[in-house]
């Protein structure tokens, strides 16, 4: 009865993706250059891991010139229940929030609204008043001044001094505590409680990954006088066609959303959950933080908190690949994305080998160095659940790849393996 019920919702699934498939702008991988069975390989390969048991399962989509060659889904949605993976399951995004983020903000950069320049003090008068750690491993309370303010270009570029509290120091213990990550912290409470704590350096002085796209978003709901889900909805997600990214889902889309999955000490992958336990970590792998998006949640972050699928996701980056238009609906200028794509670092500053970063974006500056083979010029990002994707300009093409593990070291490859794959498979 459970196989036939399974069978059943295999259907089911299909045909509502093939409803939805049929809209979407496909080729033939060879018209656009694609070698197709080297390009099948990549469902191959996903699979094969699946079947040893190193992930749950995957939904990737590739594009090239604005079409889709490679759409495919692969394993579980959900490994214990044996829920199949579909290409509309609704995945968890995290740090793939910070693009989305950046381009609202910047849309509003393009009307004039503020400077990159300008201190957050300018739209958040908390900040004015900031004070900076004298050692950041040292205690909370030896701070000093301010050298110079934040600015809205430190926090796009992640040079504010603002951390992320995400890891297991007692900084980042301190930092959670506070309540900034609540799931009833509104982005304006949000704001309140990081002016009362210390940036962990002088703004400027180094890049260090942290929430200024929270304070971003803010700054959108401060701009433009509206809600952040408002400003995102009608400015992006309406005029995109991202129909299914948001901050939660109904009761109608909850079946689509999994859980997120962790290696746990059996050798075993299991959701985290009450039930089955979870990994040794920060907030986000907490079970109130991690099943929190099935309600409307006071909670809407910048740096973290959408909901999306591939098929959504993809809309969002081939927009940016066409110099912010997808079907005859403009979202920004050619140039202000241009703008947003080039370095913004400076020679102080260390983000990676072989890579830039821009305002929400990191961007391929030496493919050896970073150590895939995406073109120079790439744009790309990740989310802590293992998402990834990535904008090629050279070659026209967007790759999203979705799964939702935390804490699980087969996971760490995925992006390389994916480019591999990916470009292996282009032959013209």
């Amino acid at each position: 009865m459970y196989n036939k019920v399974i069978a059943i919702t295999c259907l089911l699934l299909t045909l509502i993706h093939g409803a939805r498939a049929s809209e979407l702008p496909t080729a033939d991988p060879e018209e656009l250059g694609f070698d197709a069975e080297r390009l099948n390989y990549i469902s191959t390969h996903f699979q094969e891991r699946v079947n040893k048991g190193e992930l749950a399962g995957a939904v990737t989509l590739v594009a090239r010139e604005g079409k889709i060659v490679h759409f495919d889904a692969v394993g579980y949605q959900d490994v214990v229940a044996k829920v199949p993976m579909a290409t509309d399951t609704i995945f968890r995004i995290y740090s793939m929030t910070k693009p989305i983020a950046s381009t609202a903000l910047m849309m509003l950069y393009q009307e004039g609204k503020f400077q990159i320049t300008d201190p957050l003090s300018k739209f958040i008068p908390e900040f004015k008043s900031l004070k900076v750690l004298r050692d950041p491993d040292g205690p909370l309370t030896d701070v000093v001044e301010l050298e110079r303010e934040p600015t809205i270009q430190d926090i796009l570029r992640h040079t504010s001094g603002f951390s992320h509290g995400l890891g297991r120091t007692e900084y980042d213990k301190a930092f959670v505590n506070t309540g900034i990550f609540s799931t009833e912290t509104s982005l304006e409470e949000m704001m309140t409680l990081l002016s009362k704590l210390p940036l962990m350096n002088q703004p400027g002085a180094q890049w260090r990954y942290g929430v200024g796209h929270d304070i971003a978003l803010r700054l959108v709901e401060i701009i433009s006088g509206m809600t952040a889900v408002q400003f995102l909805q009608k400015r992006l997600f309406e005029p995109l066609g991202m129909d299914d990214t948001g901050y939660w889902v109904g009761a109608d889309d909850a079946s689509r959303l999994g859980p997120v999955h962790y290696l746990s000490e059996t050798g075993k992958l299991l959701p985290i959950s009450e039930k089955y336990g979870m990994p040794d970590g920060g907030v986000l792998v907490q079970p109130w933080s991690v099943n929190s998006y099935t309600y409307d949640r006071e909670l809407k972050g910048g740096s973290f908190g959408l909901l999306s699928t591939a098929e959504d996701y993809w809309r969002f980056a081939q927009a940016v690949l066409n110099n912010g238009e997808l079907n005859g609906k403009k979202i920004i200028a050619p140039r202000i994305l241009k703008f947003m794509g080039r370095n913004h670092l400076t020679d102080s500053h260390m983000f990676l080998e072989g890579a830039d970063m821009g305002l929400g974006f990191a961007i391929t500056e030496d493919p050896a160095q970073l150590g895939y083979p995406l073109s120079e010029g790439t744009l790309w990002f990740g989310g802590a659940a293992a998402t990834t994707f990535w904008i090629d300009p050279s070659e026209q093409l967007v790759v999203v790849n979705m799964t939702q593990h935390m804490e699980v070291p087969a996971t760490e490859s995925l992006r390389g393996e994916l480019a591999a794959l990916v470009y292996a498979a282009l032959i013209d």
